[in-house]
């Protein structure tokens, strides 16, 4: 489990810039870039506990890296792992397949749909930011499959209403 001398948050960052290694995000940023804008967009909407910052920092590792489940749980706790592991896709054909397997995680992990959505708002912030207007679109595009089947039992209330926010400027203003 964690070293005494760092806390879960620290760990987890550190972690995951260790596996992530020379991965690169967007306009070939450091990876880092992209988990703490997760992070920064978790604190924002409250969620500073450690699970959902270190899950925050973790949320591709099992998906990018050859991090495995076990390796999470036995470094940072089961529900951590589980956290990481619900919003880790599926293997599929497409990204919809992809995401017909792996939503039913999510829902089931009102834990893994926070730090889903922090990273949805995150990565379409970027996209905006960075005029990366394939990936906007592409999340224009799913986005009101994405809302019907993930947004439940008023789960996360204030992320869904920034998103429908975002996407409501984005298609006002064409960005």
């Amino acid at each position: 489990m964690i070293n005494n001398k760092f806390s879960i948050k620290a760990e987890a960052r550190l972690f995951a810039i260790k596996h992530h290694g020379a991965q690169t995000y967007c306009k070939g940023y450091p990876y880092i870039v992209h988990l703490e804008d997760v992070v920064r967009v978790l604190e924002y909407f409250g969620y500073t506990e450690d699970k959902y910052i270190a899950s925050g920092y973790m949320h591709d590792t099992i998906e990018d890296t050859e991090v495995s489940y076990n390796d999470i749980k036995s470094k940072f706790g089961i529900e951590i792992a589980e956290i990481v592991y619900a919003v880790t896709d599926e293997l599929g054909r497409s990204r919809s397949e992809r995401h017909e397997k792996t939503y039913p995680k999510i829902i089931a992990n009102s834990d893994a749909l926070i730090i889903k959505l922090a990273d949805r708002i995150a990565n379409i912030e970027n996209s905006i930011r960075h005029k990366e207007e394939k990936y906007v679109k592409m999340y224009v595009a799913e986005y009101d499959e994405f809302k019907k089947i993930l947004c439940v039992d008023s789960v996360c209330d204030e992320m869904w209403r920034y998103l429908d926010n975002l996407f409501d400027e984005f298609n006002r203003f064409g960005l």
